[in-house]
């Protein structure tokens, strides 16, 4: 159970008007007693009217004549709000993970005993997911500053490919499938671009230019773009839709086959190759040539893997 469940769990044992120990709430809700206290710390911080009292028969109780101001929130508002945050707070890392934490307590703290039931049993029912990414972006929360203030700074990049300095100006940071990435001005390249946040591994505030030139105006020319044309059978259409990019630009024929038309740029031409690897057969690819080569290139050399 995550934090945002134990909560809810927390407030629906106090609403019953009893009083429990650490130790009581620690076994209940299966975690540490520790963990425990820094729940309840949580939820006394969010405006809880929790009440301690120490000695035998003390422990944790809700002050009956101490409530917050209820929220004029239905449940399914109330709801909606919760797994918003709590979609955020699937992040390893995240730029406001205590400030997430304490506006969920206190949205829970104001909720009366029946609505509280109701918000337990819709969560429970429905959930938002991302994909669980085991990398860490300890850059995240200085980057953001860096977009809020317009500064300029040199991050070591590891890309797929190569590992290299940079000197970018941050625009804004996005959470996409799990990963958090930054769209920023890159000065290496003259352009825009997308970084992964995770993917970056030092980072200094630098004193450069902190008004860069129109982020749609390349200082170089904008790179060519090919034509890009794949047939996809009724499976490959059902296959590709779920991709972030190329799902959109599905064509959809009578039979349930398609295609997909869209321009690329050289330089990602083998990003396109590995989402047609992953149709299999299902995907035929009719231009650009360069993706063909590629594509012929990289099957033969799989070919030395699996001889026979």
């Amino acid at each position: 159970m995550n934090r945002t469940g134990r909560l809810l769990e927390l407030l629906a044992l106090f609403h019953t008007g009893k009083t429990f120990t650490v130790g009581d709430l620690a076994d209940t809700l299966s975690v540490s007693k520790r963990t425990m206290l820094r729940d309840l710390h949580l939820l006394s911080e969010a405006g809880a009217p929790l009440q301690a009292s120490p000695g035998p028969g003390g422990g944790y109780r809700l002050i009956r004549s101490h409530q917050l101001a209820p929220l004029a929130l239905t449940t399914e508002e109330a709801v909606a709000l919760i797994l918003s945050y709590e979609a955020l707070l699937s992040y390893t890392d995240k730029p406001f993970a205590k400030e997430t934490l304490s506006v969920i307590a206190k949205l829970l703290a104001s909720l009366p005993t029946d609505p509280l039931t109701r918000v337990e049993q819709l969560r429970k029912k429905l959930r938002v997911t991302n994909p669980s990414r085991r990398v860490e972006a300890p850059f995240l929360r200085p980057l953001l500053d860096a977009a809020l203030s317009q500064q300029t700074v040199e991050i070591a990049y590891d890309s797929l490919n190569r590992q290299s300095t940079r000197i970018i100006q941050p625009d804004y940071l996005y959470a996409f499938d799990g990963y958090w990435y930054c769209k920023c001005f890159c000065f290496l390249r003259g352009c825009t671009v997308k970084l992964r946040v995770d993917r970056i591994q030092a980072m200094t505030i630098v004193d450069a230019p902190s008004v860069v030139p129109d982020p749609h105006v390349s200082q170089y020319e904008e790179p060519e773009q090919l034509p890009l044309r794949i047939r996809l059978t009724r499976k490959g259409c059902k296959l590709a839709e779920s991709h972030h990019q190329f799902g959109n630009q599905i064509t959809l024929l009578a039979d349930g086959s398609g295609f997909i038309t869209d321009t690329v740029a050289l330089s990602e031409i083998d990003w396109v190759a590995r989402f047609v690897l992953g149709l299999g057969r299902e995907a035929t690819v009719e231009e650009p040539a360069e993706l063909i080569d590629w594509l012929r290139k990289e099957l033969h050399a799989l070919c030395h893997f699996y001889p026979g």
